[in-house]
């Protein structure tokens, strides 16, 4: 992340855990989160609480692809791990949306599954033409750095990319790496 002013608004896509949330509070930063689980969303909003952070965050069920949020409303947006999920055929709406709430020069961070992972779940990206996966109903994909810039080109400016392996606890065989994209509002 970039060193955003204090009290800076940020929107986390998908809470997960919460972890990155409360990362981005003791950061100084607000965040208003949102997920499509509401039981996710209670289980963060109750961390929040128990952190004592209930005047700085809040998450709220939403859709990804339909951000209930007014235009040019946060200074950066966070994704960890949401974008890998979402069909292609929705990719554009996504990024309308994400770029849409943002502020102008607005900040995205993108944290996604790498096509350079070499297996996950017994698939085996590296090797794949599509990066295109899907197990136990849940969809999956893993991009490359090519990829991101096409799908971002048109609203966002890629600032760095770099890529970290991810110690995996869902299968011992995984080695997977995580691509890590900081763009910024075009």
């Amino acid at each position: 992340m970039p060193k955003l002013n204090e009290n800076a608004l940020v929107l986390d896509i998908g809470a997960g855990r919460g972890l990155w949330t409360m990362s981005l509070l003791k950061r100084g930063y607000r965040v208003l989160g949102i997920d499509y689980v509401e039981s996710i969303v209670e289980s963060v909003n109750k961390r929040i609480a128990e952190e004592g952070f209930t005047d700085r965050a809040r998450f709220i069920v939403a859709n990804a692809l339909d951000i209930p949020f007014v235009d040019g409303g946060f200074d950066a947006v966070t994704d960890v791990g949401t974008f890998q999920h979402i069909k292609k055929h929705n990719w554009g709406t996504y990024v309308d949306e994400t770029c849409r709430v943002l502020k102008d020069n607005g900040y995205y961070l993108n944290i996604s599954l790498s096509r350079l992972t070499y297996s996950f779940l017994g698939f085996e990206p590296s090797k794949s033409p599509t990066g295109d996966f899907q197990k136990f109903g849940v969809h999956y994909y893993f991009f490359d750095d090519e990829e991101i810039h096409n799908i971002f080109d048109s609203k966002f400016r890629i600032i760095e990319q770099s890529h970290q392996k991810y110690e995996s606890k869902s299968d011992p065989m995984d080695d997977v790496v995580l691509v890590f994209t900081l763009m910024r509002k075009k």
